[in-house]
């Protein structure tokens, strides 16, 4: 599932149904989601196992607020394996990470046109 149902009515709720600033909160994410991309791809061409525990993990976390859920499944393992030293196809991963993302985003801005 790219997004949980529920993730949005509890964004909305938690601002007091400011629509308007849980847009900004989407902008938000989906910005950063691309720079820990980027941070990824960094890392993992560099080799630079241990490089990898902060994007993943930053994205895992702000993919969990907007309710991603397969998206922070996704980084939540690269995370923990980058932990244990050992990432396995870690530029596969990270082109399926980017790939979650892209329905992610398509998908956040298809519910907020719908709004």
């Amino acid at each position: 599932m790219t997004l949980d149902p529920e993730a949005m009515a509890r964004l909305l709720e938690i601002t007091g149904d400011d629509a308007a600033f849980v847009d900004e909160l989407i902008d938000t994410f989906i910005d950063d989601a691309a720079a820990q991309i980027a941070a990824l791809r960094v890392a993992a061409t560099a080799g630079d196992v241990a490089g990898v525990v902060r994007p993943a993990h930053s994205l895992k976390s702000n993919s969990q607020n907007v309710g991603a859920t397969l998206l922070a499944d996704l980084c939540q393992t690269l995370e923990a394996d980058s932990r244990a030293g050992d990432v396995p196809e870690l530029l596969p991963r990270i082109d399926a990470v980017e790939r979650e993302l892209e329905a992610v985003r398509a998908r956040l801005l298809t519910d907020r046109a719908a709004r």
